[in-house]
């Protein structure tokens, strides 16, 4: 019970994989009285460790096993890749009712694995919190990380609307915007708006370099727009792998839409048709004005 008398949303909350996000979800948990104690297991003793040290978790479990046997709810923050192994790990020991979650940033997988793996009586609804940096561990974890970000569940047509109540409740109490979509629809939005820009910059960063090789002085004359546009390539490279590699037939589809977009520049360009660079240009600001910036508003 917390000092203002409450009883915390779950008895007791399980993190498996305990760095940025899990650790954040941690402290979160912690902060805002939404779980009593905190268990969390991963394969680095030292970082567990440190978890502790930060009050990103409670207890240490020497197995994935020991972590959920009295979990109420579970957290998988593992890598996407390596999600189904933990789903294995755990299936025999999770107690009636307890909802399971993760945090990949594709779902339709993860989703399939769920449903396959983990025994009835559970309950699992997909996860994706839309926060992060480009800093990984739980050194850089920090419980106002998920504040006003949207967080995506993504429950099916079975899901236990009691389960996806006290996780959406959860989701509040950590300051996130809950957002309930179907998981290929979500698999298709972060192919555009999350995945794309890492491939993006990773490209952009290639083609600089062999402009400053040209020049000598390309990366010398990098102002905001290319910090800007560049600064997610700092990103754990074997995440963003594995991440692109399960949503792959989304990306490409992604990918051809922008290659049209950036031969329609070229063309303008070629000509030159001025008319038509601006318009291109225009498009661009009024989507963002109207469109983009008044959906992050509302």
């Amino acid at each position: 019970m917390s000092q203002d008398g409450k009883e915390p949303l779950f008895n007791t909350m399980a993190v498996i994989g305990v760095g940025l996000i899990g650790g954040s979800l941690g402290m979160a948990a912690k902060r805002f009285n939404l779980a009593g104690r905190v268990v969390g297991y991963g394969r680095n003793r030292a970082n567990l460790e440190e978890a502790v040290r930060l009050e990103a978790i409670d207890t240490i479990a020497e197995s994935a096993r020991e972590c959920v046997i009295d979990a109420d709810i579970i957290f998988v923050c593992t890598p996407v890749r390596t999600v189904a192994q933990s789903f294995r790990e755990i299936a025999a020991d999770l107690k009636e009712d307890a909802i399971v979650t993760d945090v990949g940033s594709t779902k339709r997988t993860i989703v399939e694995q769920a449903a396959e793996i983990l025994p009835d009586g559970v309950h699992f609804i997909g996860g994706h919190p839309m926060a992060g940096t480009e800093k990984s561990g739980v050194t850089f974890a920090f419980p106002e990380l998920f504040r006003k970000a949207t967080y995506v569940l993504t429950p099916q047509e079975n899901t236990n609307l009691l389960a996806l109540s006290k996780l959406s409740s959860f989701v509040d109490g950590i300051g996130a915007c809950c957002e309930v979509m179907d998981p290929l629809a979500h698999d298709k939005s972060v192919a555009a708006i999350s995945h794309l820009p890492h491939i993006i910059a990773s490209s952009l960063l290639e083609v600089a370099q062999q402009s400053d090789r040209d020049t000598g002085k390309s990366f010398r004359l990098a102002a905001g727009s290319f910090k800007d546009l560049t600064r997610i390539a700092d990103s754990p490279p074997e995440i963003w792998r594995d991440i692109c590699l399960t949503n792959a037939d989304l990306i490409c589809e992604e990918i051809d839409e922008l290659s049209q977009w950036l031969e329609q520049f070229k063309s303008a360009l070629v000509v030159p048709d001025e008319q038509e660079l601006m318009k291109l240009f225009e498009q661009g600001k009024h989507i963002r004005q109207t469109v983009y910036l008044r959906s992050k508003r509302a």
